[in-house]
């Protein structure tokens, strides 16, 4: 066997090459793998440090929100007691001034911009706070004619002179007041722009009864959203960062840019919308909202996200806020990747550089090194050249003390022995021509002498092929081109007769086609110089014969092959694994699949709690009675049929059969591996037991004729907690245990014909997608009086 061509030996690299490379490539590869490492956890940090970021905005303007909010709603519970206690007089306009001016120094204007009384026979009084940074008394109705009079206060909170007297006004049309009558409580009105001055306002409401139930009017304490604006901006989101709040519509509340959350075209003033802004930052960052939500009224909880605004990356956390039903909003806080990445980027360029500079003096070392190591190494191969041209005299310098001067001295050394072996070698060939002489006569005496062995090898042969042909086996003796040297000892499983495989090749013995199988086969044994083993096959006329082969080197080229039939443990083994399938199958069809696992790993009984699964029973109504009257061959059969199609809508809904027992079917979803949509599941396939059901009829002789009687049948659902598992050590059965089970027998038990009755915990969780109906509270064994529904269909 000759060796294979080494590719590295045959490079022809410079020396010096071979010395600088290695060192600059080590260097480049570590400078350049800290780097990479650095940036990715510059990366990381990045990363976290804006998701912190974003996260204590967003919680600061929470916060601030809800400082600004409470303001209004002590205001307004303040005023609704003092009201209800007799201590404001509603007709007493100077009263009611003198209460909202005494308040006004309660909070800060920037929490409460305006607090008044609307009343229900068109009576507007009120104090405001204005851009001037002033506070004026409002006041419409009877007294006014209907205009809306601006008044300056003086220290007491009392009207002193006519600032404004403005257009018609009644507070009853105002969209706080309809709000707050609407309510019948206190809400919040939409955001809507103030009728004085171009801002954007929002009211916190409240209804005022009399004792009799009688409206009065409507309590309300506004506040600027320009506040809210101001907040926004006042905060430090890293160099680009913006953040913005919107309703569930769209509309833009507020955001930390220069522009107004509105515009103004001429009298008319509109809200705009959060993706319709000049700012591409708040403005891609809404349509990215609607898109990956498909609406903003999907989003119900703190959501943190990236996206990429022109191939650059930017973390985005949005934040529902309500306060009350209809307040609903969304901030949004948005953070650009390159506000934090500046500085990596720099230390990058900088690693750059010191790989570059790392790389230079490399290379500089390097090629001093390799030369100081390659001249001295260049003169020793300039000498051997010489001694390879039969020049022995050549000298090299020793000049140095290190390693290479020791080979410089090795290799003096060398040349003079060389020298002298050169001398005893040309000695040794003229002793050498007188040998030779003398060996070919030895030859012609070894010729004959082989010739003689030749012939007693034949005898052994045919001794050695006696024996194998008393075997059982197949025996071939084959070379490295896969020819048969040997005949086979079994004749019976061969193709052709005996006389005719002697010297052919193995593809010709076998099967046509499978030649170079066979060829690697052998030559990998004459490889390894090992013994190696296999099974195969062949089609013997009708049959097909394994067989276990060994294939064992002999000399270099010469193998033999030994094969045994072995077909009859080869059906053994089939019908084992025939068996052991069937038996699979069998523990399936009466235990989950993942709880068959656990058995035949672990014996012990098993029992696992379900924090909440579904549970179904089913009755097929007055069978009872049917089954008194038809033959059991027949009731038997009619039951196979129903339970299948049950098992087959068991399959398609993925759920767990438990047992049937009699006429009563049990169905389990949520385990034993927990699943979230189970409900669902088990309702689907109640909808679909009714309807398969009306598939069946049973034919009964009547006197008069033959009667085809249809079936109805009973479910009840539940959800809750169970046991499951597997007990005892004969005829295993996968059971559940718990109160769950029992509630879900009683809304079988106590249902109607054709009917599905659930618990109020299943409507609860399957209002908004199926239909259902209460049929109100029913009687339940070992439980009391309980809330049932039937459920109709899906919506």
């Amino acid at each position: 066997m000759t060796d294979s061509p080494n590719p590295i030996r045959n490079w022809k690299l410079p020396l010096r090459l071979v010395l600088v490379v290695p060192f600059v490539v080590q260097i480049c590869g570590a400078v350049g793998l800290t780097g990479w490492l650095s940036l990715q956890n510059g990366q990381k940090a990045v990363n976290d440090l804006a998701a912190r970021l974003r996260q204590e905005i967003s919680a600061r303007i929470e916060q601030q929100l809800r400082n600004y909010l409470e303001a209004p709603r002590a205001i307004n519970r303040v005023n609704a007691n003092a009201i209800a206690l007799g201590q404001l007089d509603l007709k007493d306009a100077a009263s009611l001034t003198g209460q909202f001016w005494l308040q006004r120094d309660l909070f800060k204007p920037i929490l409460v911009s305006a607090i008044y009384f609307g009343g229900a026979d068109g009576e507007f009084i009120g104090l405001g706070f204005q851009n001037d940074n002033t506070w004026q008394i409002g006041r419409a109705g009877s007294s006014t004619k209907g205009k809306f009079y601006s008044y300056a206060a003086d220290d007491r909170g009392f009207p002193s002179k006519l600032l404004e007297t403005g257009g018609d006004y009644d507070p009853r049309t105002r969209p706080w007041y309809q709000y707050a009558v609407a309510a019948g409580e206190t809400t919040w009105s939409d955001i809507y722009v103030d009728f004085k001055d171009p801002r954007l306002k929002i009211t916190l409401v409240r209804s005022v009864y009399s004792d009799a139930g009688k409206l009065q009017g409507v309590l309300g304490v506004d506040f600027v959203l320009s506040h809210i604006r101001a907040f926004l901006q006042s905060l430090e989101i890293g160099e680009s960062g913006e953040t913005f709040i919107m309703d569930r519509s769209g509309l833009l509340v507020a955001s930390s840019t220069s522009q107004q959350p509105f515009a103004i075209d001429g009298k008319k003033v509109e809200r705009l919308e959060a993706a319709q802004v000049t700012h591409p930052l708040i403005k891609e960052s809404a349509a990215y909202l609607a898109q990956h939500f498909g609406s903003y009224g999907q989003i119900e909880a703190s959501v943190q996200l990236d996206f990429k605004i022109n191939r650059e990356k930017k973390f985005l956390h949005v934040l529902p806020f309500r306060d009350g039903e209809n307040l609903d909003w969304l901030i949004v806080v948005v953070v650009s990747e390159q506000d934090f990445m500046k500085q990596i980027q720099a230390n990058t360029r900088t690693t750059v550089i010191l790989c570059f500079a790392a790389l230079v003096v490399a290379i500089v070392v390097g090629g001093i090194t390799a030369r100081s190591i390659v001249e001295p190494i260049l003169k020793l191969s300039k000498a051997s050249k010489a001694i390879a041209t039969g020049d022995f005299l050549v000298e090299v310098p020793v000049e140095r003390q290190d390693e290479l001067g020791t080979l410089a001295r090795a290799f003096q050394e060398m040349r003079e022995d060389i020298r002298i072996s050169h001398q005893q070698l040309e000695d040794y060939s003229r002793f050498l021509e007188i040998k030779v002489s003398d060996r070919t006569e030895k030859l012609q005496k070894e010729v004959s002498d082989r010739q003689l062995l030749e012939e007693r090898l034949r005898g052994s042969e045919q001794r050695m092929r006696a024996v194998f042909e008393a075997m059982n086996n197949i025996i071939l003796v084959v070379d490295r081109e896969v020819n048969i040297d040997v005949l086979p000892t079994n004749a019976a499983l061969l193709y052709e007769s005996e006389n005719d495989i002697i010297s052919c090749t193995i593809e010709h013995f076998f099967e046509e086609g499978t030649g170079e199988i066979w060829q690697d086969r052998v030559i990998q044994a004459l490889e390894i110089k090992k013994t190696i083993s296999f099974d195969y096959s062949l089609d013997l006329g009708e049959d097909e014969v394994w067989f276990s082969a060994r294939i064992s080197p002999m000399t270099e080229n010469t193998a033999i092959w030994v094969a045994r039939d072995i077909s009859d443990r080869k059906e053994a083994e089939i019908a084992a694994r025939v068996a052991q399938e069937q038996s699979e199958r069998l523990l399936l069809n009466v235990l989950p699949q993942a709880i068959a696992q656990r058995l035949k790993q672990d014996t012990q009984a098993i029992a696992d709690y379900f924090e909440e699964a579904a549970i179904l029973f089913s009755d097929i109504v007055g069978f009872t009675p049917l089954s008194a009257r038809m033959e059991p061959i027949e009731l038997v059969s009619l039951l196979n049929q129903m339970f299948s199609t049950f098992d087959e809508l068991t399959e398609k809904h993925g759920l767990e059969k438990i047992k049937t027992i009699g006429d009563a079917y049990m169905v389990a979803g949520g385990l034993p591996v927990p699943r979230p949509e189970c409900l669902e599941a088990v309702a689907d396939m109640a909808l679909d037991m009714q309807a398969a059901i009306d598939d069946f009829r049973v034919t009964l002789p009547l006197p008069g004729g033959e009667l085809g009687e249809r079936f109805q049948i009973r479910i009840g659902i539940h959800l809750g907690p169970v046991v499951a598992g597997v007990i005892g050590r004969k005829r295993f059965i996968y059971d559940l245990w718990g109160d769950t089970v029992n509630v879900a027998s009683r809304m079988e038990s106590s249902g109607l014909p054709g009917k599905i009755q659930v618990t109020v915990e299943v409507y609860n969780r399957l209002k908004d997608r199926y239909r259902f109906q209460e049929r109100g509270a029913i009687a339940v064994k070992g439980k009391g009086e309980m809330i049932a529904y039937w459920l109709l269909g899906k919506n």
